[in-house]
């Protein structure tokens, strides 16, 4: 009699996270609470970085056109060498950028660290939303980097919330 053959998980589904990456997670929040301010701004922007590394091309393409809604032209044009500054020039006025995913491949995830770090500077809610974003995205739901990401700013929230009280 012959066997079934085994069938391969669906090419779609993210294994569920393992003790040992949650376990990992909790040594990255440990590390960054415990860190001074540029660090942490230099982790969130790695950690951001890592999250594009691992996205699906549609999640990219939503990301960077979140980063890029609070910046003008100059400074697009000041930050990785004026890789971003092509999508606000390419478009008719200074609505939302758009992004198309034909664009992606000419991005480094070093262009969207030094893009967070940007970011970072200028709008804390834009960073919010991105990351925000991230962790709705279904195709990254068993990322470690985007875990981290949400459990930071999910923390922030409640000390901002707890500060505005007292």
């Amino acid at each position: 009699m012959q066997q079934p053959a085994p069938t391969s998980a669906h090419k779609d589904s993210v294994p569920a996270p393992s003790s040992t990456d949650l376990a990992i997670n909790e040594i990255v929040i440990d590390v960054y609470e415990s860190s001074e301010a540029t660090e942490k701004r230099r982790m969130l922007n790695l950690l951001v970085g890592r999250a594009y590394e691992t996205a699906p091309p549609v999640v990219r393409k939503s990301l960077l056109e979140h980063l890029l809604r609070p910046l003008g032209l100059l400074g697009l044009i000041s930050v990785a060498g004026g890789t971003f500054a092509k999508f606000r020039l390419q478009q008719n006025g200074w609505q939302d950028p758009s992004i198309g995913i034909e664009d992606l491949r000419d991005i480094r995830s070093s262009d969207v660290i030094a893009l967070v770090d940007y970011v970072q500077q200028l709008s804390i809610s834009a960073i919010v939303e991105a990351i925000t974003m991230l962790s709705n995205a279904a195709a990254l739901t068993g990322s470690g980097a985007v875990a981290v990401l949400a459990t930071l700013v999910l923390r922030r929230s409640i000390e901002r919330r707890k500060m505005a009280r007292e």
